[in-house]
């Protein structure tokens, strides 16, 4: 006997789920049938469980969920119905987001609607791309809603393209410069300090820094090691907790260089969502509601509530956050337009590319200020080591002379 797991509809038309014992695949769903059932999905337990794993172990992929957001928008375009578009999407293709359009598509085919069936999926498809679906559905103009969707996802992929990719050269800086001062300290300079010291003359102030900082770290690594994962330890407790957090993205706020990138980047992508929810129909409190939780940084989320609270009292957008620490005051002035002449979406849209352009000038500016100064300390760095070094010897050919 074999365990099989099943999803089916009863006659009058509920979803069930559960499991069933029988000697083959086609004696099982013969059993569901002689029920009334109706069957959606029906597979081994194993297997599904093993579709389950990689659905939860793999990383959401925004660009497979664009293209297939805009695969699925042609198709509607052309006519062709849902439940027939999304067969299509998931024919001859193997992967984690094909097993969740297949069962996205037997959703649909037992009365649910789509966004509904893309709910049950919030690691592919998140709030915003629910809520669009939904309205997008409920208007008939569901191509729409996806195309736009697909345009919003590809657009936001890049912003976080960019922003990575003008990290990651500092970033690796960082890593090899720490990993060769630790070489030099761990190996090097100790057999260097050896020498020097059998020659018995006392050494230099610079020298004896260097020889302390060099047993601390080969004599206490185990401590350095636990000391760093205690203080890694704390700032992550530190950083999880609401007030915490709150306070480590206002601080980041202030930056010189880099808080001016993070604040752009955080109303670049605020406007991205906000334009594509707007577009659709959604009301504007609605659409606040939906983007706030979606919000990582802590200090917009506040801002945001405070803007739900004020409009749904009545209030003017741009007088709720008149004194924001993320908005600009050009940003303000915008929203304030964009209300008094009902243009909101299309003033959020024209905020939208403003901010991307910037956003791709502020990392050309980070990087530009970045990069030159870790390589000056890191210079500075190996200069004092190969200066330390170097003191006994010429004092002791000093002597000599």
């Amino acid at each position: 006997m074999s365990v099989f797991q099943y999803t089916a509809l009863n006659p009058t038309q509920q979803v069930l789920s559960g499991t069933l014992l029988a000697e083959t695949p086609a004696e099982g769903r013969q059993s569901l049938r002689d029920q009334g059932l109706r069957i959606l999905e029906f597979v081994p337990a194993k297997a599904r469980e093993r579709s389950r794993l990689l659905t939860l172990s793999s990383r959401r992929r925004r660009e497979q969920v664009a293209e297939s957001a805009r695969y699925l928008s042609l198709l509607l375009r052309s006519g062709v119905p849902v439940v027939e578009a999304l067969d299509v999407l998931t024919r001859k293709r193997r992967s984690a987001l094909t097993t969740v359009l297949k069962q996205v598509r037997d959703r649909v085919t037992g009365g649910q609607n789509l966004a509904e069936a893309l709910g049950e999926h919030p690691k592919w498809f998140d709030a915003v791309f629910v809520s669009a679906a939904h309205v997008g559905e409920r208007s008939g103009c569901l191509e729409e809603a996806l195309a736009d969707l697909a345009q919003h996802l590809e657009s936001s992929e890049k912003l976080r393209g960019q922003v990575t990719g003008a990290l990651t050269y500092p970033l690796i800086l960082v890593v090899l410069a720490t990993a060769v001062v630790i070489f030099l300290m761990s190996r090097v300079i100790p057999q260097l300090l050896t020498v020097l010291q059998a020659s018995g003359k006392p050494l230099p102030a610079s020298t004896q820094f260097l020889k302390a900082f060099s047993d601390t770290l080969t004599q206490h690594s185990v401590l350095l090691v636990v000391m760093v994962a205690a203080f890694a330890a704390c700032g992550t407790l530190v950083y999880r907790s609401p007030k915490g957090r709150l306070l480590i993205h206002a601080w980041q706020l202030r930056l010189p260089v880099a808080g001016t990138l993070i604040g752009k980047t955080v109303v670049a992508r605020f406007a991205q969502q906000m334009c594509l929810l707007l577009r659709t129909g959604i009301p504007f409190v609605d659409a606040v509601r939906t983007v706030r939780p979606m919000t990582s940084h802590r200090v917009l989320q506040k801002e945001l509530e405070a803007l739900e609270r004020s409009v749904e009292s009545g209030g003017a957008i741009a007088s709720s956050v008149e004194n924001s620490a993320v908005f600009p005051p050009v940003v303000v002035h915008l929203l304030a337009v964009g209300q008094d002449t009902g243009e909101l979406p299309a003033m959020l849209a024209q905020l939208k590319d403003s901010y991307e352009s910037e956003v791709k000038l502020a990392l050309q500016k980070f990087t530009a200020a970045l990069e030159p100064l870790l390589i000056i300390l890191l210079a500075g760095v190996v200069g004092f080591i190969v200066f330390a070094c170097l003191m006994p010897i010429l004092e002791a050919t000093r002597v000599i002379q």
